[in-house]
């Protein structure tokens, strides 16, 4: 008997383990356009009518948004400290249509949450820190385009239901649009032009 119940306390104690994770809805709450939109207010110039959307939750443990890195694909393109926790992938979709994400979720266009799983939930987030999404338009490469949101709080004390959405910070009704872009990265060989460039400035304004 008394085995029976230590192996019931054991269960028990596991349950509450497993189920002590941290919860993330992590959705939209006006919508997301191209970054060639002009009005944010109508129907027009959804992000999925014209792009694929990578969409990633990040950790951050010092509250800032390291820049991304486009040379760390296979880390998520973060940089720094940052680590990508979680990522939805979504297709180009047709205008007033349904565009099911790689985990699974159903989202309309304009990126509103439509039917399964919005919620992510993890027993390995029990770390303090800070979390904030980046959303890519299409496939991240120089000259695309990224919106981010400002790093929040990690709800891990107790660990509850936190939700996380996709929109200017202090709110907004009009949804957000990439506003970031990737600029170029100068090849060796340019840097190593530039360098002997400057090099040459530097000797003539010497002479001088």
């Amino acid at each position: 008997m008394k085995k029976i119940l230590l192996a019931l306390m054991i269960l028990a104690c596991a349950v509450s383990v497993a189920s002590a994770a941290v919860h993330i809805e992590w959705t939209t709450g006006w919508g997301l356009y191209d970054h060639t939109a002009t009005d944010l207010s109508g129907s027009e110039n959804y992000l999925l009518d014209s792009y694929a959307l990578t969409w990633q939750l990040i950790y951050s443990p010092d509250a800032t948004a390291d820049a991304p890195n486009l040379a760390n694909s296979s880390g998520g393109w973060v940089s720094g400290d940052d680590e990508v926790w979680a990522t939805r992938t979504l297709a180009q979709s047709v205008v007033g249509a349904n565009v099911t994400a790689s985990d699974g979720s159903v989202w309309y266009n304009y990126l509103g949450y439509v039917s399964n799983v919005s919620r992510y939930q993890d027993a390995s987030w029990q770390t303090a820190g800070y979390i904030y999404q980046r959303a890519f338009e299409g496939t991240p490469a120089v000259g695309s385009w990224y919106y981010e949101t400002e790093p929040v709080t990690l709800y891990i004390d107790p660990p509850s239901w936190q939700t996380d959405n996709l929109d200017i910070a202090g709110g907004g009704t009009a949804g957000v649009k990439p506003d970031q872009q990737f600029t170029a990265i100068p090849e060796p060989a340019t840097m190593g032009l530039l360098g002997l460039g400057a090099l040459v400035m530097a000797l003539r304004r010497r002479r001088a």
